[in-house]
């Protein structure tokens, strides 16, 4: 029997958010579709037997990945790879380790990145708020929208997400080009990145948040499509959100759909009352808001759709 032990953890996007209830929906799953094969423990990280082979979670300190010496594998929940998780294989030397993540919400968060550029380009949210009012006169005013058909995209990555992505752009009419690692690998130079994107009308961001992909959308490349639609269901970091904020705030961009923040909620009593960055997005009618909900997190059957995806991993162990 594999020893497996489900991370639990402060951060409010791991596993799930009840973490220490016993009908957890993740972890009653695991037991129903993988618990012939595997025995389960579930807590903090600091509560990992010390005979564990297979950890599902994305935290582990390097003293603690040190000393867990039966471990083989780290199933990362989500998609991605966490910075943290690899310095901390990187600190301990450990190249006896197989690093696995899931794509359980790939059609989650592409159909909201979707959802955001339709609402951006149509001013969809404007819409909606005046005629909750009764107030039907931007139906027979000018309004500034963008139409999709015909105009040029780019989707910066190539996996899961933006595939889909892709696709469904594609069946808008719209051109698209999709981009994955540079040819050289490492982090695209931005001169290389501006040439791709300049003249589109849309990007899309859909890539994991690495050291070589922290702050890659800047100034440079959002200005690379002026009067442009910006949507990203990936991490906040992978923009310089002060450069966002500007060129929306002083409409050389057209408008922006974000799902992810520079400032998330740690705690439950500040999920009522938090703002989600630096800068006053809330304040600017060119952008649509989401709370980090293409992850999945809350949506009807996403933890049975986690489990299914985590115990195919472990069954492969033993097939």
């Amino acid at each position: 029997m594999l020893t497996v032990h489900l991370a639990t953890s402060g951060d409010l996007e791991t596993i799930a958010p009840s973490a220490t209830a016993v009908d957890d929906p993740f972890v009653e799953a695991m037991h129903e579709l993988a618990g012939d094969i595997a025995t389960f423990s579930r807590g903090p990280i600091e509560e990992m037997p010390a005979q564990c082979q297979v950890l599902v979670g994305g935290h582990i300190d390097p003293e603690q990945l040190a000393n867990a010496l039966d471990l083989h594998t780290i199933v990362v929940p989500w998609a991605g790879i966490p910075g943290g998780l690899v310095s901390s294989i990187k600190a301990t030397g450990r190249s006896d380790l197989t690093i696995r993540n899931i794509h359980h919400n790939a059609a989650s968060s592409a159909e909201v990145a979707i959802g955001l550029l339709l609402a951006a380009s149509r001013g969809i949210a404007r819409l909606d708020a005046r005629l909750r009012l009764g107030d039907w006169r931007p139906r027979y005013e000018p309004r500034p929208t963008r139409r999709l058909e015909g105009a040029r995209a780019t989707v910066l990555g190539r996996g899961a997400i933006g595939g889909r992505v892709a696709r469904a752009l594609t069946g808008l009419g719209m051109e698209v080009e999709t981009l994955g690692r540079p040819p050289a690998g490492g982090r695209w130079k931005t001169d290389d990145l501006v040439a791709h994107v300049k003249g589109g009308m849309v990007l899309i961001v859909a890539i994991p948040l690495l050291p070589e992909t922290t702050g890659l959308i800047d100034g440079r490349v959002l200005d690379a499509i002026p009067d442009g639609i910006f949507v990203n269901v990936c991490r906040a970091d992978v923009v310089v959100e002060d450069d966002l904020y500007e060129r929306l705030a002083d409409r050389r961009l057209f408008a922006a759909g974000l799902d992810v923040w520079w400032r998330v909620p740690e705690t439950l009593a500040a999920q009522s009352n938090h703002s989600p960055a630096h800068r006053a997005f809330c304040d600017l009618d060119n952008v649509v808001m989401t709370p980090k909900v293409g992850g999945g997190l809350g949506e009807p059957a996403i933890e049975r759709r986690r489990a299914e995806e985590v115990a195919a991993i472990l069954r492969a162990f033993v097939a």
